[in-house]
């Protein structure tokens, strides 16, 4: 009996039994994720994994991965599980309050370090504090103030923050919509909820369970934001500066391409590493 347990016990069990119940509810890259939460959790390699097959988990150990897979398998996104997730190979705190950093809105930060250096910036719907923080991280700003209207957010990004010892950054409350800041940037980015309202009843559900609704669409069609910013962009931004902004899907771009035009600002498209339209790039 002894010999059967520490059988069931070994971490090749462990990671059969968990990939098996992972692949069954649909989760493509099981193995992966189970390699990176025992690293993460235990500092189990995947050199352990290898060539020690045999290692023994403690019944605590079985307790927490056990645990891992009942939440994945019932859609709780990975990032939030390990309370972490990677950006521009940077490590950023997230929870349900933030947005999960997609690699798609990296374009972000390649399109602006093309400009770099920037003295001030203002990053608008700033979440955990990611593009904010990364684009200090890369010498692209010497400072920037990074707002949020969502206050349970912005105590991610103070983590952040520390976590990275960025004391460039500022994080402030502020619905922009409502409190225009107080000066004038000379890059302004924004990774705003542009998912429409018709859309956003067709996500996934592991994505409208877990990740805040505020963060993904203006309840609208998904415009609100690049309205308010085509009338509204003098008065936040200086006369040479930039702004660069994220889309969702391409059949926006020209419906915000053409809000642009009318305010007179000139534009380019910036393709993400899928090949899509991902960042519009503005300046006068």
């Amino acid at each position: 009996m002894e010999s059967d347990s520490k059988h069931l016990n070994n971490l090749f069990s462990i990671i059969t039994l968990g990939q098996t119940k992972l692949l069954k509810a649909n989760i493509s890259n099981a193995k992966k994720e189970i390699e990176w939460f025992l690293k993460d959790k235990f500092s189990i390699t995947l050199h352990d994994v290898i060539i020690n097959k045999e290692l023994q988990l403690t019944d605590n150990q079985i307790k927490i991965f056990n645990k891992f897979i009942e939440r994945r398998i019932h859609g709780e996104p990975f990032q939030y599980i390990l309370k972490k997730a990677t950006f521009y190979g940077y490590d950023f705190i997230v929870n349900k309050h933030t947005l999960i950093p997609r690699p798609e809105t990296e374009t972000i930060i390649s399109v602006a370090k093309k400009y770099a250096p920037f003295n001030d910036a203002l990053d608008i719907g700033t979440g955990s504090g990611n593009l904010a923080i990364t684009l200090l991280l890369e010498n692209i700003v010497h400072h920037i103030d990074a707002i949020d209207k969502s206050k349970e957010a912005l105590k991610i990004a103070i983590q952040n923050k520390k976590k990275h010892n960025t004391l460039g950054v500022n994080f402030f409350y502020n619905d922009i919509f409502n409190q225009r800041p107080p000066k004038k940037y000379d890059l302004i980015i924004s990774n705003p909820p542009y998912i429409s309202k018709n859309e956003y009843c067709k996500l996934d559900k592991h994505i409208k369970n877990y990740e805040p609704r505020t963060a993904l669409t203006d309840n609208y069609d998904g415009l609100n934001f690049y309205k308010f910013f085509s009338k509204n962009l003098d008065y936040i931004l200086n006369s040479n500066g930039k702004i660069i902004i994220e889309i969702g899907l391409e059949e926006t771009q020209q419906k915000i391409q053409k809000l642009f035009v009318e305010n007179h600002y000139k534009y380019k498209w910036h393709k993400d590493l899928n090949g899509n339209y991902r960042v519009i790039e503005l300046y006068k």
